[in-house]
């Protein structure tokens, strides 16, 4: 049963981990989405309701993120992509289909890599992707990078930041940096944005939480041979959205990627920037409809097709 308001769970692993169900029919594929960095479950607020006429789609937020807080632990790439393994295993229970968006991508991809057999397919929004030494990043991008690298300072001053504009404006400019058209967004999406930004679940700590993604981030993207090796490994089906006007992933990604993935289907979506689950969900969810229905369903040996995400939810607050 598709739910209008997604329901809202907890999970402990070691630590609170929140997650939002977006409910969808048992007969479909178990997506999981994973935003990007600075996001939340919010991103999918549009879309996944799109995806769960036809699918079960639940959407979680990452160490140091939406209402997840770092609570001792890492917010790196590395630290969530072992948090997503747990979630997978101790929530989901069952082989998912990992949708993820900028560092949220770049996490699904380490993760398919590294444990095929909890992945069913692969679909990549604005991943973030090796770096050639020819990519000049934008000035916006270019003076956040400087920013980050100074330890102490940055953290001071993303703090400052965030207090002088106030939860509105502070969304605002995230959505001008990482849209093509922010009237695009839905109000719906900004509303809960601004809410999360007001809550600040994600824990006291949280520009030192964003900072450690960030830098961690960078250096997977910076070690392009490493990263590109990982890239071809994956063996599980892919499906790469891309908008054509996204000022954060350069062109020169998405056709290593092509090349080193010859069978994922590339889109590129005119008008459109980093985000176009946010920007364009409708033509986000009817590229990513047929690709699901493409896919062969998985059913574990002994279970029904529901059981692991179904006990899940009655394990969970």
């Amino acid at each position: 049963m598709t739910r209008s308001t997604p329901a809202r769970r907890t999970a402990d692993l070691d630590g609170p981990v929140h997650w939002v169900d977006h409910g969808g029919p048992e007969s479909g594929q178990v997506i999981v989405a994973v935003h990007g960095l600075g996001g939340s479950h919010a991103n999918w607020h549009d879309l996944g309701p799109l995806l769960a006429t036809r699918h079960r789609v639940v959407a979680v937020d990452l160490a140091g993120h939406g209402r997840t807080p770092r609570a001792g632990r890492s917010s790196s790439v590395r630290a969530n992509c072992q948090l997503l393994g747990r979630f997978l295993d101790e929530v989901v229970g069952r082989p998912a289909v990992l949708l993820g968006n900028s560092m949220g991508g770049a996490i699904c991809v380490l993760h398919a890599a590294e444990h095929p057999e909890h992945v069913t397919g692969l679909a990549l929004i604005g991943p973030a992707l090796p770096r050639m030494r020819t990519d000049v990043p934008n000035k916006a991008l270019a003076k956040q990078v400087a920013l980050f690298a100074v330890p102490g300072l940055a953290e001071r001053s993303l703090a400052r930041r965030r207090a002088r504009l106030g939860p509105q404006a502070f969304v605002d400019a995230t959505l001008e940096l990482t849209c093509a058209d922010t009237s695009k967004v839905s109000p719906g999406m900004r509303e809960l944005a601004v809410q999360l930004v007001q809550e600040r679940a994600n824990g006291d700590d949280a520009e030192a939480a964003f900072l450690e993604a960030a830098r961690s981030l960078g250096l997977l993207v910076a070690r392009a041979a490493a990263y590109r090796a990982l890239l071809a490994s994956v063996q599980a089906p892919g499906i790469v959205l891309q908008g054509e006007l996204d000022r954060l992933v350069p062109a020169s990604g998405v056709r290593q990627l092509a090349a080193l993935q010859p069978g994922w289907p590339v889109h590129l979506l005119d008008g459109v920037g980093h985000v176009p689950q946010i920007e364009a969900p409708a033509r986000t969810a009817g590229l990513l409809l047929p690709w699901l229905h493409s896919l062969p369903l998985d059913v574990p040996s002994g279970a029904s097709r529901a059981a692991g995400v179904t006990d899940s939810l009655a394990g969970t607050s």
